[in-house]
């Protein structure tokens, strides 16, 4: 029989243990960094926990963690079994020997990881996983299946078995822009509600894009920077900085031996001062 378990961001849900308490989760959770190498980073730690259809946690799964935060799976190996699997995924090699964490449990990452892979290494990946149910937001056909359940469990090791190719790390990182445009949107949502009005959601990731493009373009790539990016560019248009009244930020972005950071500060010191200019002149 299938037992359904949910794999949740420890790193993006605050207070994750008290919210499964308060959701009447009445099991225990594992940390899947204990026992680990990563063993003092555990209140940051995935979290896999037993969930039952149309309980509270499934619920609140769906409609708040569903499409950024942790992944539905299910399995009818033993709980102990799924754990071990799942802690083996943890960190990958990359080229050069390098060690990176793997965060293959947010489910834009999860869908374009599994997806595109060969059916037998795609069933090794899952190991004793026989389903991994995705909204269809970030996969079109919402679940990805086990094509041959008789798979080893792989085991955690300090040096991990699990290797990413560049051009597989090149892949992932569409999922990182578009985690990125998430919380652009969400952010011009609630400080600047009217610059997305009228936009659906396809039209919203459009733009959130553009924003992204724009920033990169002028050298601004890293998500604190692009979120200060937003700031100006949600203010000033779809055109900023190259539209014909905005060529006192343009100058401001050409000046030489300045550090990126501080460019950022004129820029916003400028908005400050042309919005000030604004309201003295409709005083």
């Amino acid at each position: 029989m299938n037992q359904a378990y949910l794999l949740l961001d420890g790193a993006l849900i605050d207070n994750l243990p008290n919210r499964l308490f308060e959701l009447g989760c009445g099991t225990a959770f594992q940390l899947l960094y204990q026992q680990t190498a990563y063993s003092s980073l555990v209140e940051v730690s995935p979290v896999l926990v037993p969930v039952f259809p149309n309980s509270p946690l499934a619920h609140t799964f769906t409609r708040e963690w569903s499409a950024t935060a942790g992944i539905w799976l299910e399995s009818e190996a033993d709980e102990a079994s799924v754990l071990q699997h799942l802690r083996s995924l943890i960190h990958a090699r990359v080229e050069g020997e390098v060690m990176v964490f793997f965060r293959y449990y947010d489910p834009r990452i999860t869908g374009l990881w599994l997806t595109n892979l060969e059916p037998q290494t795609r069933n090794r990946m899952m190991g004793p996983i026989r389903r991994i149910l995705l909204p269809e937001s970030v996969h079109p056909f919402s679940a990805l299946y086990q094509e041959n359940p008789e798979q080893p469990t792989a085991q955690y090791a300090d040096k991990p078995w699990l290797f990413l190719t560049s051009d597989q790390l090149d892949h992932l990182s569409e999922a990182k822009r578009q985690r990125l445009a998430w919380q652009l949107i969400e952010y011009c949502q609630h400080h600047f509600p009217q610059r997305l009005q009228g936009l659906d959601g396809a039209g919203q990731q459009q733009w959130a894009a553009s924003c992204q493009r724009s920033a990169d373009r002028h050298g601004y790539s890293a998500v604190d920077e692009v979120m200060r990016w937003v700031n100006l560019y949600a203010v000033l248009g779809d055109d900023f900085p190259d539209a014909p009244d905005q060529a006192s930020y343009r100058q401001l972005l050409g000046e030489k031996g300045v550090l990126p950071e501080q460019r950022l500060n004129n820029l916003s010191a400028e908005l400050q001062r042309h919005q000030l200019a604004q309201k003295e002149l409709f005083a």
